[in-house]
């Protein structure tokens, strides 16, 4: 089970560099953010530990009479170190190549994936790329993984380039040209290379939304999600992976999906999540988006699934007017998120107010009335979804209990005995032995006013719902169930109220 992390949670990712192997030999090419280095003593014996399976890294000494007398080499680092004593630790057997690589040197965590390349019309030359990135100390496993893999996605996009291109050979040839001719090749390669304004894109892209969707050279499409950074900057509660997979596996046609940001694909994606999208709002369940749009239900729950895990949407039940919600609790600063509604709404409506209204829990008709200005019920309309989408607001919904009546309820005294009809289907039930005999009453003296198939109708609606009325279905899931109409599902419920104990509580598997 992967470990929950806080809202407030920071990004893990430091900075990402470029290490790179061609004719002239092993360096890093690039680091992003360069920042300035920490003055370091002469000589130097950092610990060094491998925590993957990159064979070299295990016996790197690394100690300043090493250092390369010019070129990337000499340049000084954040980490007490020179980039050469970086890339002699950096450097992987090829036995180790294609492989996670995990390293850990002066507190500081360092995990890629090397990979092999060779120069275009070559048989037997091996070369290596690898993009490493430097991790804050304290980061999961799941997040080192997910690091892993896009360094890995990150270099066969590069490797698949240089079979087609000669890319890898023109970066090579470029660091060659900015290390021998100046005196700041760093600086002087990133002017040059097609390589180096990718990676500072998508650093900063990780760092500002926890997740990519891009297309390298536009040609390689290229995704990640660092889920828990994700999810903390759109200011939800982080999920695990496990979590969202258990959730979309209990994903029903009656739920709905609340987009946390403006979400649209690139042009030349596929046609059906465009057109899904068009269809999507707050108030419509999946199967009304699928109605809407055409597409098979199958369909839509693949599209869904791909937004919920790539931290794009939550999942919600449609709104409705007879919808009941309560204010929730939330791991974020209230003033920091009034700060975000006065910068959304102004001073139309306070964040205070709002979550006032539903404390205690109330139907969304009483917030939204009919009596006030459209532009008023269209703000109050915005605020709700603003307190759905930061998890501010849950909705609450009707579970039952089948359950004898209290001592002191008023029982049916009906003047005719139940049918024999009626008593064969409740005795053939899944109702408890001491409920049945009421149930039964009910149902003789609802006879006495109502119709008898009427009455018929509404008792075999229940018998049919009385195996999932022990507090775990709600009234949409036991509509949707048996394929029947709500209106008709609580009908039934009134009928047979004095046998039933309502409650209320959130459906956890959205909230």
């Amino acid at each position: 089970m992967t470990a929950t992390v806080g809202c407030t949670s920071e990004c893990y990712l430091h900075c990402v560099m470029c290490f790179l192997t061609g004719q002239t030999g092993e360096r890093i090419v690039s680091i992003h953010p360069r920042r300035k280095a920490t003055p370091r003593a002469c000589p130097v014996e950092p610990q060094v530990s491998s925590a993957g399976k990159a064979p070299s890294s295990s016996k790197a000494k690394l100690t300043c009479d090493k250092d390369d007398p010019f070129g990337f080499g000499k340049v000084e680092t954040e980490f007490d170190l020179t980039l050469f004593q970086l890339g002699y630790a950096f450097k992987t057997q090829e036995i180790g190549c294609n492989d996670a690589f995990d390293m850990r040197i002066n507190n500081q965590r360092f995990v890629g994936w090397p990979k092999t390349w060779k120069p275009l019309g070559s048989s037997s030359t091996n070369y290596q790329i690898s993009i490493i990135f430097a991790l804050k100390p304290g980061c999961d496993g799941q997040t080192v993984a997910a690091y892993q893999t896009l360094s890995n996605k990150i270099a066969v996009s590069l490797v698949m380039q240089q079979n087609y291109t000669g890319y890898l050979e023109r970066e090579d040839n470029w660091a060659d040209i900015a290390e021998r001719d100046h005196a700041d090749p760093i600086a002087e390669f990133a002017k040059l290379s097609f390589m180096v304004p990718q990676l500072a894109d998508m650093y900063t892209e990780v760092r500002s939304r926890g997740n990519i969707h891009r297309y390298q050279s536009n040609f390689i499409e290229l995704g990640f999600c660092d889920e828990a950074h994700a999810l903390s900057r759109l200011s939800v509660v982080p999920k695990g992976r496990q979590e969202i997979d258990e959730i979309v596996r209990r994903m029903k046609p009656y739920h709905g999906i609340l987009l946390l940001e403006d979400v649209w694909p690139t042009p030349d994606a596929n046609p059906t999540v465009a057109k899904l999208l068009s269809h999507c709002s707050p108030d419509r369940s999946i199967l009304d988006m699928s109605t809407a749009s055409g597409i098979p239900i199958f369909e839509v729950f693949m599209i869904i699934r791909h937004l919920i895990q790539w931290t794009r949407a939550i999942l919600i039940y449609p709104l409705c007017n007879t919808n009941i919600y309560t204010s929730a609790t939330s791991p974020q600063p209230l003033e920091k998120m009034a700060e975000r509604f006065a910068a959304q709404f102004g001073t139309k409506i306070h964040l205070a107010a709002g979550l006032a209204h539903f404390n205690p829990p109330q139907r969304l008709d009483t917030f939204i009335r009919d009596n006030l200005t459209l532009e008023e019920q269209g703000v109050r309309a915005k605020l709700v979804v603003a307190l759905l989408r930061h998890q501010m607001l849950m909705q609450l919904h009707q579970f039952y209990y089948i359950l004898k009546p209290y001592s002191n309820a008023v029982l049916p005294k009906p003047k005719e005995p139940c049918p024999d009809e009626f008593w064969k289907l409740i005795d053939e039930s899944t109702i408890s032995d001491d409920v049945k005999p009421i149930v039964a009453d009910i149902s003789a003296e609802m006879l006495e006013t109502v119709a008898y198939e009427a009455v018929k109708r509404k008792l075999t609606l229940f018998v049919q719902a009385a195996p999932m009325m022990n507090g775990n279905h709600h009234l949409e899931d036991i509509k949707y169930k048996n394929n029947l109409d709500r209106a008709e599902m609580e009908s039934v419920f009134t009928s047979f109220q004095l046998v039933i104990a309502k409650f209320r509580r959130p459906d956890f598997v959205a909230e």
